[in-house]
């Protein structure tokens, strides 16, 4: 992945299509976009062999629109991300048969917003946010943290294993916020 980018950031700047401030920016871009298609088309299928395909979707979308604006804990490496991001799936998505309600969440996923609201977006040494991007990213993490509310709630009456998997996503978003700030999170 990281030659891929290497050599299309190459093209990009022989060609005028960026300039050379842009290089490092670029090839950030071309692999964290690489990255989240192909976690996205993978992240789904694999989750379906635990749950429905539908739950699967449900916290792969919930968890994304979340953990793209918050930050937390990182892998070193693109492969290590994908890896601990399945394991994560796989490990809360096989809890969901056993959560007869959304409602015997509420205390982790009330907990996990609050971690959320109070100390995201994390600015760890591989994001590097400006305290701009900071404030920026406040209104916006809250606004879809608000929305993923409202979705779980609207499908606890309808489609209850999927506001689960909702749920599932805000709190696996608010423990990866935890794990920077604990020795686990520590390299």
């Amino acid at each position: 992945m990281e030659k891929i980018a290497e050599k299309l950031t190459c093209w990009f700047f022989s060609k005028g299509i960026i300039r050379e401030d842009q290089i490092q920016w670029c090839r950030y871009m071309i692999v964290h976009r690489s990255m989240n298609l192909i976690s996205l088309i993978w992240l789904i299928p694999v989750g379906s062999l635990v749950s429905e395909w539908y739950t699967s979707l449900a916290f792969v979308l919930s968890y994304r629109l979340l953990r793209s604006r918050t930050g937390g804990y990182h892998a070193q490496t693109p492969l290590g991300c994908l890896c601990i991001a399945t394991l994560l799936q796989l490990s809360i998505l096989s809890v969901i048969p056993y959560i007869a309600s959304p409602i015997y969440l509420s205390p982790a996923l009330v907990v996990c917003s609050l971690v959320i609201v109070f100390f995201s977006p994390e600015n760890s040494n591989s994001i590097h946010l400006s305290p701009a991007e900071i404030k920026a990213l406040g209104p916006q993490i809250k606004a879809r943290l608000l929305m993923l509310w409202i979705l779980s709630f609207g499908f606890s009456r309808v489609v209850p294993d999927i506001a689960i998997s909702i749920s599932l996503g805000v709190i696996a978003t608010g423990v990866l916020l935890i794990i920077p700030k604990t020795r686990i999170g520590v390299k």
